[in-house]
């Protein structure tokens, strides 16, 4: 049985994002391959409390499960700041004579938590969430004989572009992602970029989603569209754009389906629209919907809401940002545009269009099939994982 320890700051059960779904994802791969998981996380990072790490323990998704706290107390002030405040400072800001531009989030006492680990066990692969954690292998002797492992989730210098001199961020994520022997891209753009100037593997790691059941047919549908999105800037931003251009273009009857944290910083108020905060299933509001929107302005890399649209045989109105990472650019249940005017015309075409539902839906059911069905993908990732 091979063994992997597998790292992601935040909590994989909290399904209220995509990066954790896509860390539930990949440990249910590990999972079904028989692989002895350890997983590790990071206690103010992921908001854990006493009942979370529990219910993580009885999930069955790993054999042993280490939340640790990157600093400690600050209940003794005086211990804090001369035994972790002041010497963490120099450890993540050793090169402040020249910034790396690159966010460091390994403190040292959080590295030497995570090493005492490695020194108890024994590793086949260790698998890293996010190059901002890349530092846990750098310069690492206890991770030279394991298969390193980042999944990268995004393109973080084109997330901080505005904040950060591009070309030495653009630099030093490069340096994070070539400290292991394979890296692991969501969308063909990143891959494509990581692969130019990483000596290491880079492999494409599509989203990957079990395909639902029982889909409903258009008549047996509640919703007339469904918008699912957090609450980052992203997100904020693009919410904004529909509902200030968009949706005062649309007919007042149009019933609209908000769910996720996006509610709480969404101001409107109307009898044709239902905010849901949280869900634990989206399956059941999926099933009754007939369109999906992803307005999105800004970001990188896929986007998650997409792929679990297009498993539901959805089809998408978006904006050109919605379609990034996706591996079928055209005929993939997408209609684009930046647009408002167009944006809203293409709602009402799916909505008023028999006939280009159809095309559509069978568009997105198609591309969910070909590129991020669970079990397509599982295979893929077996090649990787030298699996026969």
């Amino acid at each position: 049985m091979k063994k992997v320890l597998f790292f992601m700051p935040d909590n994989p059960l909290k399904k209220n994002a995509g990066n954790r779904t896509r860390a539930l994802s990949m440990l249910s791969y590990f999972k079904s391959r028989n692989f002895e998981i350890d997983f590790i996380s990071e206690y103010f990072t992921g908001r854990w409390n006493e009942t979370d790490i529990k219910a993580f323990e009885q999930s069955g998704l790993a054999n042993n499960t280490y939340v640790i706290k990157k600093k400690p107390s600050k209940k003794n002030i005086l211990f804090y700041l001369i035994f972790y405040k002041l010497p963490n400072f120099f450890y993540q800001n050793r090169a402040w004579f020249f910034p790396l531009q690159f966010p460091e989030l390994v403190t040292m006492r959080f590295k030497r938590a995570f090493n005492k680990i490695l020194k108890n066990n024994d590793y086949d692969y260790i698998f890293i969430n996010y190059a901002s954690w890349a530092t846990l292998v750098d310069g690492n002797h206890l991770t030279e004989k394991p298969v390193t492992i980042i999944d990268t989730h995004d393109f973080i210098t084109a997330q901080l572009q505005k904040k950060v001199n591009i070309g030495q961020s653009f630099k030093e994520e490069i340096r994070r992602i070539s400290l292991f022997d394979i890296a692991l891209a969501i969308s063909v753009e990143e891959q494509y970029i990581f692969s130019q100037f990483c000596k290491n593997r880079v492999a494409l790691a599509p989203m990957m989603l079990d395909k639902p059941e029982n889909h409903h047919p258009a008549e047996e549908k509640t919703f007339d569209l469904i918008y699912v999105a957090s609450d980052n800037v992203h997100n904020k931003k693009s919410a904004n754009w529909f509902f200030k251009e968009v949706y005062p273009l649309l007919p007042g009857n149009i019933q609209i389906c908000i769910i996720g944290q996006i509610n709480e910083h969404l101001s409107i108020k109307a009898p044709n629209i239902i905010a849901i905060n949280f869900a634990e299933d989206l399956s059941t509001y999926y099933q009754k919907a007939k369109v999906a929107l992803c307005p999105m302005l800004t970001g990188t890399g896929t986007k998650i809401k997409v792929v679990e649209a297009l498993s539901y045989g959805l089809p998408i109105v978006c904006n050109s940002r919605g379609v990034d990472g996706l591996i079928d650019k055209t005929n993939n249940g997408c209609l684009v545009s930046d647009n408002p005017v167009e944006f809203g015309n293409n709602i009402m075409k799916l909505l008023t269009d028999k006939s280009e539902y159809k095309k559509q839906a069978e568009n997105a059911q198609a591309a969910f099939n070909t590129n991020y069905e669970k079990e397509r993908c599982y295979k893929n990732l077996d090649t990787i994982f030298g699996i026969v």
